[in-house]
């Protein structure tokens, strides 16, 4: 019997160390510019993917985050990117965060995103009147069920253009977006660890104005994003990554006099999947590996005004690859490097029914990017180092070139 008693403990002892192994050594610290510095990386575990998947909130509670951002001189007047985030534990197993956010944000695929495929834009070079949408709030909480955390978000962003004359009639812009988000993370094993999310996001934009019908664009936005860390090993885990998202648009648009013409806008979609790994062995980490990603937008036909176009990405292999290294209990340095190869398509309108089609190579963005991270106290600052930097030798000492490209800076407490 003691036997019996002793063999299920050490059996339920081992079986609740390897699901922590998967989340245990979690860094609190990081941001986009530690992504970035190791080359864009789909395929590690950072503080930013909270705002991709709320449910990451229940590792990093009590966790305030944020991008200094980028500017493109060496004293800009602001930087781009800028962003603050704050989450909290509320009790013993709930978290509550907030988020604002500009339309300058440096994620993709979230509901902190505002306007990404230019709602505001289309309504503007139809009829002007309506200002772009900024300073996006987001709201997140997370509920833990043991190895189970779900994510709930929500975010919003509006903005007005009213014109009320003494006499006559006036003119109304205005825009919105509303953002909702749900998250998924579990172990589900001692070897699998999932990350899962469904973002959906409703930007609209109309514009009234004397005898005019009200012109309106209104759109949908649909992502969801996956990932599984399969651990193969102490040091290795297998990193799968899918992406999906697709948009659909609707547009009323005044024709003659009070009337108007419901028609459907540009469509996009996106379809991302990567299989990438990471390796880790005491304080070095090194991850990466190849995707392929697609991306299409489609115009619809306009009666005896011209077809269906149809313009779009396709490429293989994308490499997203980085390291980083602990040089000391407070500093990090980064090494990571980007290339993508693929080809674009484009169509254009040769007559009312058919279409000129062109299609190019393209090599995108490619080379390597560095980065430092700090540490002290809970504190970090994360940043991108301009390579430009270390090519400069010893020119730096009373140089006036920027340092750090792009910053990150988090407290964890």
């Amino acid at each position: 019997m003691f036997k019996k008693i002793l063999t299920i403990s050490i059996v339920l002892f081992l079986t609740s160390t390897f699901l922590m192994a998967q989340t245990q050594n979690l860094e609190r610290s990081g941001g986009f510019a530690r992504l970035q510095a190791m080359g864009n990386n789909p395929y590690v575990i950072d503080p930013f993917n909270m705002t991709l998947n709320s449910a990451w909130g229940a590792y990093y509670s009590n966790f305030i985050m944020g991008d200094l951002g980028s500017t493109a001189t060496a004293f800009g007047n602001d930087g781009a990117g800028q962003f603050i985030g704050a989450n909290f534990k509320v009790g013993s197993k709930m978290t509550l965060g907030v988020f604002l956010t500009r339309n300058d944000f440096s994620g993709s695929f979230s509901i902190l995103n505002l306007d990404p495929y230019g709602v505001v834009n289309r309504i503007n070079n139809l009829s002007g009147g309506v200002i772009a949408l900024n300073n996006n709030v987001g709201l997140m909480g997370t509920y833990s069920m043991g190895k189970h955390k779900l994510g709930f978000g929500l975010s919003y962003a509006s903005s007005t253009n009213e014109y009320n004359p003494a006499n006559g009639d006036g003119t109304n812009g205005s825009a919105s977006q509303l953002g909702l988000n749900f998250g998924y993370v579990s172990q589900l094993s001692g070897s699998l660890l999932l990350d899962v999310s469904l973002s959906l996001s409703f930007p609209t934009a109309s514009y009234e104005q004397p005898n005019v019908a009200e012109t309106s664009v209104s759109e949908t936005i649909i992502s969801l994003n996956a990932r599984t860390f399969v651990r193969l090993s102490q040091k290795f885990r297998l990193v799968p990554v899918l992406q999906y998202v697709t948009t659909s648009r609707s547009e009323d648009i005044p024709t003659t006099g009070t009337e108007s013409e419901n028609r459907d806008g540009t469509s996009n979609s996106i379809f991302i999947l990567g299989v990438g790994f990471m390796y880790q062995t005491g304080d070095f980490l090194f991850s990466g590996g190849p995707a392929y990603a697609s991306q299409s937008a489609t115009t619809a036909s306009v009666d005896n005004v011209q077809p269906e176009l149809s313009n779009g990405f396709s490429g293989f292999p994308i490499w997203n690859l980085g390291g980083e290294w602990s040089f000391a209990d407070w500093i990090v340095g980064r090494m990571g490097y980007m290339a993508i190869s693929g080809s674009i398509s484009n169509e254009s309108p040769a007559d009312a029914s058919s279409v000129n089609e062109a299609i190019q190579t393209l090599y995108g963005p490619t080379g390597f990017w560095l980065g430092l991270g700090f540490r002290s106290s809970g504190f970090s600052l994360d940043a991108t180092v301009n390579d430009d930097v270390l090519r400069q030798g010893l020119n730096n000492i009373g140089g006036g070139g920027a340092t750090f490209a792009y910053i990150s800076v988090s407290m964890a407490f």
